[in-house]
């Protein structure tokens, strides 16, 4: 029987609910401006900015019909009724607006207030959740059903993943740390609706958020934290959705879903080396793979991937280059086309804003508005030429001058995929284009052009075999050889650089390995950090890793017992204090002086060279010479030789520094960066400027 819980006609009901949607949108839009601009614009104008804007949303609701267009997936049965309750119970419930403001001592931060914008933030949660599933609907079946290759593939990858982890022996830090280090800890934490709250607070509040470290906790639960599950589980979660989406890019091919996997080995390479990024590529290719199909319908394919794109950077920040250049380039392929492809253009762009807005506000207000990034990440550019490296190492030349060629084929031979063609290539160049702006691409940033790479492999070999029938056999020979060597090449064990400034040409074939990665000296690690852990026998100490390189640095420090699945133990440790270590983005770590030890590499290790380092390197410097800050420390008798030579010096700390000493580390990196001034002022108990 249908219901009539939502109205579409001008009755008073519907009336006294547009009323009420009008209030709640109000309350969540004056919360938002007010998380944005408050402090800096009158708050009675963004009283009123908000009130115009939610006035004008229902408005259109209600003059444009899209509350039946767009928000009534089965009609006004009680499906809709249901899903639309359960999604704003969830989306008042878990409401992270308040999570944005600068503080809570507010009149807004009151009961009525918080109810209105919670009731706000449902509704709003719930018209995206309906105008999904309506697109979803609309859409149609993917007439796609690759179940078989899907079973195949998901076998292949855990066989290559077991394989990978059974004989890796190296410690992970960084970026191939992080997401691991936060599962672990969620896992640890206890579980409840205070766990999910902080989740959700922290997609719209943080760059490395809890999103895509959740679900692998969930299963850290039930098997452990160690590094076999957080892996296993990031192949299954994040990498067998991608492979789903490439199988429906590669429909039209026999066996194009292994094709497509074959043609891009860095995908599921990326996920073992750590990277859950791999989550972000997929919704990428899914994005491709709706929106490039032009029969479907054109709000449908629109919505749905501009929903895609807005979970591309919710889920990884970055992916915000792959976003931005994505709608540029659908953009450019609706010129001059009729107005379905513009339809689909606007929908794209309203989707995409509308998710955007929502989830991640503060990150598009601070960090994308708001911040220089080319100048703080100026550390991190390397060159153009690096850029091309990383691009060969990752695809490899021969695969991406084949995409690049099917593409141009596509555009000159193939009418009916035309604009998808146009589409990919301007995604393509225009993302590298805006990424190079601001810094030098690493191995995770490659998955910025795996979609658009697959839909030109994928399509472009399709259209060629349908259209060279007499050749077809030996194009299709041509094609599997080359998918099947690109493969075997990135199978092939050879030593990694750790930095694309020391490749020398550019690889013909992906030039990574899935050979499991082993160290020479994990022997040494291991010692050298039982050896700290016992100055902490009698009484707790503190240390701190004052290097920065590839083979050495905090976190491989930290992490080394975790990544050989070695128990702690439950002695005492000696406890690891984090030294900051990039200029201009970081400022100066000062509870480093009161470490108890120092650990300093010799020669001084900077993977980004010491000129762009200094807030590490001139301390590392003054302690290995016994100059400066260094003449508080003495070395122990016990050294450590690490690979490549380098050789790790223990200084213990003699004596508290004096204030004219915090002051020298100020005074010198001032004068390197004086626009960063405020970075490098020291405590304020260390008192005032001796001068």
């Amino acid at each position: 029987m249908a219901s009539r819980l939502i109205p579409t006609r001008h009755t008073p009901l519907r009336a006294a609910l547009d009323l009420i949607a009008w209030i709640c949108l109000s309350a969540l839009g004056l919360i938002r401006l007010w998380a944005a601009a408050g402090g800096r614009v009158s708050g009675w104008l963004l009283l009123a900015a908000a009130l115009v804007l939610s006035g004008l949303a229902v408005t259109a609701a209600r003059r444009y019909h899209l509350t039946g267009r767009l928000f009534l997936p089965w009609g006004r049965s009680w499906k809709t009724a249901a899903v639309f309750a359960a999604a704003a119970a969830l989306g008042a419930l878990f409401d992270t607006s308040y999570a944005m403001l600068p503080t809570q001592d507010l009149l807004l931060a009151r009961w009525p207030f918080r109810l209105a914008c919670a009731l706000g933030s449902g509704l709003a949660f719930a018209g995206i959740v309906l105008a999904l599933i309506t697109a979803a609907r609309r859409y149609g079946p993917l007439r796609c059903a690759p179940g078989r290759t899907m079973l195949v593939l998901a076998l292949a990858v855990n066989l290559v993943a077991a394989y990978y982890l059974s004989g890796s022996a190296t410690v992970y830090g960084w970026d191939g740390s992080g997401y691991w280090t936060m599962a672990g800890n969620l896992a640890a934490a206890p579980f409840g609706p205070d766990q999910l709250r902080q989740v959700a607070e922290s997609v719209i509040t943080l760059d490395y958020n809890y999103l895509l470290a959740w679900p692998i906790s969930l299963v850290m639960r039930l098997l452990g934290d160690s590094r076999y599950v957080f892996l296993l589980a990031s192949v299954n979660f994040y990498v067998l959705p991608g492979l789903w989406g490439l199988c429906v890019l590669g429909r039209r091919i026999r066996g194009g879903g292994v094709l497509l996997f074959l043609f891009t080995p860095m995908l599921l390479y990326a996920a073992l080396v750590g990277f859950v990024d791999v989550a972000a590529a997929g919704l990428g290719i899914w994005a491709f793979a709706l929106y490039a199909d032009s029969k479907r319908p054109a709000a449908a394919r629109g919505i749905l991937a501009g929903a895609l794109l807005a979970g591309t950077f919710l889920l990884r920040r970055y992916f915000v280059f792959f976003a931005v250049s994505f709608g540029a380039a659908a953009l450019l392929a609706a010129l001059g086309r009729n107005r379905r492809e513009w339809r689909a253009f606007f929908a794209l762009c309203a989707s995409a804003a509308a998710g955007a807005l929502f989830s991640t506000q503060s990150f598009l207000m601070e960090k994308v508005l708001g911040t220089d990034y080319g100048t703080l990440y100026s550390a991190y550019n390397l060159g153009l030429r690096s850029d091309w490296m990383m691009l060969a190492r990752y695809f490899g030349l021969l695969v991406l001058i084949l995409a690049l060629t099917l593409g141009v084929f596509l555009l000159i031979r193939c009418p009916e995929a035309r604009r998808g063609a146009v589409l990919a290539l301007c995604q393509l160049g225009l993302c590298f284009f805006l990424f190079t702006r601001i810094q030098t691409h690493g191995q995770q940033h490659m998955l910025l052009y795996l979609p658009a790479a697959a839909w030109l492999l994928g399509q472009g070999t399709a259209a060629l075999l349908r259209t060279q029938r007499p050749r077809r056999p030996a194009l299709a020979a041509g094609v599997w050889i080359l998918a099947a060597c690109t493969t075997v090449s990135a199978c092939l064990p050879r030593a990694q650089p750790n930095t694309p400034v020391l490749i020398r040409t550019p690889a013909v074939l992906p030039s990574f390995t899935y050979a499991p990665p082993r160290r020479d000296d994990i022997v040494a690690l291991i010692a050298l950090r039982s050896y700290m852990d016992g100055l902490s026998a009698e009484e707790p100490r503190t240390v701190s890793v004052v290097a920065s390189g590839f083979d050495f640095n905090g976190e491989i420090y930290a992490n080394v017992l975790r990544s050989l699945n070695l128990p702690e133990g439950d002695g005492p440790q000696t406890q690891v204090i984090y030294m900051a270590t990039v200029d201009k983005r970081d400022p100066f770590s000062w509870n480093v002086l009161a470490a108890d030890y120092l650990l300093v590499a010799d020669p001084v290790q900077a993977h980004l060279g010491e000129e762009n380092q200094q807030i590490m390197a001139l301390l590392a410097h003054d302690v290995l010479e016994g100059t400066g800050v260094g003449r508080a420390y003495r070395p122990l008798d016990r050294t450590f030789r690490l690979t490549g030579g380098m050789t790790v010096r223990i200084y213990a700390r003699t004596r508290n520094l004096t204030g004219a000493e915090y002051w020298s580390i100020s005074d010198r990196l001032t004068a390197l960066y004086p626009d960063y001034a405020e970075q490098y002022l020291p405590p304020e108990w260390v008192g005032p400027h001796p001068g």
